[in-house]
């Protein structure tokens, strides 16, 4: 769904989550699973049979925060979103227990869109990146709108107080992987204490909200099919969704970029600004994006601490990937460009 499919996985996994699958399904099978490309939170794993594809979704084996991974979470904000006009992949089932083979996993559709990154599909035309971002960012607008309570999320989360919380939040989750010398986190969480400011109205709080975490259509016209990767949503201060998207695109970035091919079209020509993204949004959601730059510096601030934990993992042995690797330069850099905004906000 968000990413290429690997070879088939040994035979004994598939094997052994056929009878959950049935169940959950109706799908006799067989079944065949792949990796899937893609999200570095939960393990992604494609499930096909002779009459539909599938993805499964559960929390890797190695984690610093369960609370990163919770796909009974994901479940949950799925079916509550499902018929609404933010668009969503349909929930299928979700085992409450290890599924066989693994962790508890979330079983949904699977879409044929593409998870853009640093370049955009070559079946797109030259004006497609105003036509992603705007898309993009009309759909976070819209979530942010959705009436949560009567969706049924009313207990999903614990907004009063949920800016206040952020700092000692996420500094203990630091303080969980602490390995190394980072001087820029401790300088970045005094200047969010000291310049929070007055909470915005409460909202559904994707979490993790950037362009890769959206599926678009492999050609034009240009449609978001699926707002993806929803683990770690909850029910708070909206506006830190929009600090992590605005954060990572296109200018006024520290070089070299932290995690380059996240949302590296936006650095194109013809990309629209990040001020133009900041005025649709505020237009469409009718809330101020005035203190922007905390809401920046505080989003890269949190994305830091939380990868941190993988780069530790990576440190000692129990995770080996590419992206893990690169931690070792993205997490000062991200720490770096949340100084850089807080030095904007001034």
């Amino acid at each position: 769904m968000d990413g290429s499919a690997a070879p088939p996985v040994d035979s004994s996994i598939a094997d052994a989550l056929a009878p959950w699958l049935r169940e959950a399904t109706e799908d006799e099978g067989p079944f065949e699973v792949r990796p899937l490309a893609g999200g570095n939170s939960n393990e992604t794993l494609l499930i096909q049979s002779p009459s539909a594809l599938r993805v499964l979704r559960r929390p890797p084996a190695a984690t610093i925060d369960a609370s990163a991974h919770s796909v009974q979470r994901e479940y949950r904000v799925l079916m509550a979103l499902a018929d609404t006009h933010v668009p969503v992949p349909r929930p299928i089932a979700v085992s409450r227990e290890p599924t066989p083979g693994g962790p508890p996993g979330l079983l949904m559709e699977h879409l044929r869109g593409v998870s853009l990154t640093a370049a955009l599909p070559d079946a797109y035309g030259p004006d497609a990146s105003r036509a992603v971002a705007e898309a993009t960012i009309d759909a976070l607008a819209d979530l942010h709108a959705l009436p949560w309570r009567e969706l049924g999320l009313a207990d999903f989360g614990r907004p009063a107080g949920f800016l206040e919380r952020q700092v000692s939040r996420w500094r203990r989750q630091f303080e969980a992987c602490r390995h190394r010398e980072l001087p820029d986190f401790e300088r970045v969480a005094t200047w969010l204490e000291g310049h929070r400011p007055a909470r915005s109205e409460p909202g559904i709080l994707h979490g993790d909200f950037h362009v890769d975490n959206c599926l678009f259509s492999p050609e034009e016209p240009v449609r978001l099919l699926a707002v993806i990767d929803w683990e770690m949503s909850t029910i708070g201060d909206p506006l830190l969704d929009v600090g992590l998207l605005l954060a990572l695109w296109g200018q006024e970035r520290c070089e070299p970029y932290a995690m380059p091919r996240i949302q590296g079209f936006s650095r194109a020509p013809g990309a629209p600004t990040r001020d133009e993204l900041a005025r649709r949004y505020e237009q469409r959601s009718g809330r101020s994006l005035e203190h922007l730059p905390y809401y920046m510096a505080l989003a890269l601030w949190k994305l830091a601490a939380i990868v941190e934990g993988a780069h530790l993992h990576f440190t000692n042995g129990a995770l080996d990937t590419d992206y893990a690797r690169e931690l070792e330069h993205d997490v000062p850099r991200l720490l770096a460009d949340a100084r850089a905004f807080t030095e904007l906000a001034a």
